[in-house]
């Protein structure tokens, strides 16, 4: 009985944060197509983990594992919403949306991705925050130690690419840490994401496992579908022609040095 309506109340739950998740992203997605601006389309993706993440540690034990995640997700989003929104104002818009911004659906169609995104991003965090239960003391300052790793890489390969463009709009970024290499931002959120689940890391194999698909989500996304593949095309159209650009692509790595 015990474990039928712990179930029940997991999968109740998972269903109330779905819901607030898409919620959040198609009331911006109103906002953001009726004075058709980009300005709430990065912000609303760091509102919406700030929310998953405090309503689910709401719920939580309040371990301390559950009060890292806590603090890690509100510094990764916190850092991540305020340069994009810096971003975005220099911008002006973002090129992405040139497309689909003024039809109703295909824009609706991205925000309503983003709202299921996130929530599937948010389970490396929501259903250990929501179970609770004993975590391995080692994997946890394994996995802090990796999303601090993270944490930090992206902000500075982001810090770097923004100085350097505001110099050098027009040319391609292959200093700093994109110097050997091409995606170091994805290399630093990717390594985010994979710390969350192993510092929550417990004595509950199936949890441990659906804990996993939000790191191999937010690896999906940028690796094949929203991330390289838009960016690496939009490079070769502006720089494909570039001798000096050949070259980079030759001395430097997409994502992980000497792998890959």
């Amino acid at each position: 009985m015990q474990i039928t309506i712990g179930c029940s109340y997991m999968l109740t739950t998972l269903l109330l944060l779905f819901g607030v998740s898409l919620g959040i992203n198609l009331f911006m997605y109103l906002i953001a197509y009726t004075f058709q601006t980009d300005k709430l389309t990065d912000i609303s993706y760091s509102i919406t983990f700030i929310v998953l993440a405090t309503w689910s540690f709401l719920l939580s034990d309040k371990s301390l594992a559950a009060i890292l995640v806590l603090i890690l997700i509100y510094l990764w989003a916190v850092r991540l919403g305020t340069y994009l929104m810096v971003r975005i104002k220099h911008m002006g818009q973002d090129e992405r949306f040139n497309d689909i911004r003024t039809n109703k659906l295909s824009f609706l169609g991205f925000w309503f991705v983003q709202g299921i995104s996130v929530f599937i991003i948010s389970l490396s965090f929501l259903l250990h925050m929501i179970e609770g239960y004993s975590i391995d003391k080692r994997l946890l300052i394994v996995g802090t130690t990796i999303s601090i790793l993270g944490w930090g890489i992206e902000a500075l390969a982001d810090y770097q690419k923004f100085k350097f463009k505001k110099s050098h709009p027009d040319q391609f970024m292959s200093t700093g840490l994109w110097s050997r290499i091409r995606h170091p931002n994805y290399l630093g959120e990717i390594l985010f994401w994979i710390g969350i689940p192993i510092l929550q890391w417990g004595n509950d194999f199936s949890i441990n496992m659906i804990a996993l698909i939000g790191p191999l989500w937010i690896c999906f996304l940028l690796l094949k579908f929203s991330g390289i593949p838009i960016l690496e095309k939009s490079w070769e159209k502006k720089y494909g022609e570039h001798p000096s650009f050949t070259e980079y692509k030759t001395k430097s790595y997409r994502l992980i040095p000497g792998i890959y």
